[in-house]
């Protein structure tokens, strides 16, 4: 029922919160948040599309964060993130990616992200943070190729403050909707239902491709 809660009642309850820390130290976590959804590549925790969606909402039913404020702030946040892997890869990366460990987390997502990089180029460094494994793989990636920062953050920052700007914006204004404001609670449950799912899947499918890559490596070892 306290789960239920929670998202029956996000007003209240966020009204609970910035009352608890106040409203400089919400402000304070949110920007943490943002940043560390893409600031640290093998600590992709926060999920940012969410966060944002959920923080443009609370902003407009709750009349206590200022939209404002959390767009710039929020942006900052992304961009900040976004640099702060593009120089973990440059100067990391290859440490990173020689580590058994960290290789056989990061390789298949890595994989994807370089692959999205090689098709779209500039467009995919542009729309990076919109892509839910390019925004945390893409900047690493080139920091690793050795792409000059003044022509990765020309391409990328815009698109990160893009990124926060509509989020948010959408949260904002769908919560004055009066059919959202009114199955706010429902619709946050079938977000959270579909996040939850496509994690699990994700999970699943990743556990299906280490058994196939085993499989492999037994049947060349027998040969």
């Amino acid at each position: 029922m306290h789960l239920i809660s929670l998202f029956a009642h996000p007003a209240f309850l966020l009204h609970q919160w910035v009352k608890a820390m106040g409203l400089g130290t919400t402000y304070m976590l949110l920007f943490i948040a943002i940043f560390l959804e893409t600031g640290i590549v093998v600590l992709p925790i926060v999920p940012g599309d969410s966060l944002l969606l959920a923080s443009g909402v609370f902003a407009s039913i709750s009349g206590q964060l200022q939209l404002g404020i959390l767009i710039p702030l929020l942006a900052v946040g992304a961009v900040l993130g976004d640099q702060s892997n593009y120089f973990i890869g440059k100067f990391l990366g290859e440490r990173i990616l020689k580590s058994p460990k960290w290789k056989k987390r990061l390789s298949s997502k890595l994989s994807r992200s370089e692959d999205i990089l090689n098709r779209f180029g500039k467009g995919a460094m542009f729309f990076s943070h919109f892509i839910p494994v390019g925004r945390t793989f893409i900047p690493f990636l080139c920091g690793i190729s050795g792409l000059p920062w003044r022509k990765f953050s020309t391409l990328n920052a815009p698109g990160d403050c893009l990124w926060a700007l509509l989020l948010l914006s959408i949260g904002y204004f769908c919560a004055k909707i009066p059919f959202v404001k009114k199955y706010l609670g429902l619709i946050a449950l079938i977000a959270v239902g579909c996040l939850v799912l496509s994690v699990l899947v994700s999970f699943f499918k990743s556990k299906k491709k280490e058994g196939k890559h085993r499989g492999k490596g037994r049947a060349d070892e027998g040969l």
